[in-house]
C-alpha cells in the first residue's frame, strides 16, 4: 500500500486479464481508469504493481487501493463511502 494513494472508487472493477501476460496495475488511484498504470503516480511514492495471472478470466481489481490482497479485491472497500473517493486512503 502506498502512503500517497487515493481512493479511486469504493467498489472493485471486474476486469478481464489474460493468462501469462504482464500488467502494471495502478496503486496510486490517480490513473485515468484506476485499473492500469498510466504514469499518474509520478511525483508520489507509489509504484504500479506488476501482475501476471495464470488463468484468463475476469478479476475483481481493488479500486480503493487498500486491499490486503492487492491488486485483487478483498472487500476492504466497504470501509469507504462515496465521499471518500479521490481522498487519501486510510492507513491501517
Amino acid at each position: 500500500m502506498c502512503k500517497d494513494a487515493v481512493v479511486f472508487n469504493n467498489k472493485p472493477k471486474a476486469t478481464p486479464l489474460e493468462a501469462d501476460k504482464e500488467y502494471l496495475i495502478c496503486a496510486c488511484g490517480k490513473s485515468k481508469d484506476g485499473v492500469f498504470c498510466d504514469g499518474s503516480h509520478k511525483g508520489t511514492t507509489c509504484k504500479p504493481i506488476k501482475t501476471v495471472v495464470q488463468k484468463t478470466k475476469q478479476y475483481h481489481i481493488c479500486m480503493c487501493k487498500t486491499s490486503a490482497n492487492f491488486p485483487f479485491c478483498d472487500g476492504t472497500h466497504s470501509i469507504y463511502g462515496d465521499d471518500d473517493i479521490k481522498k487519501p486512503i486510510n492507513s491501517f
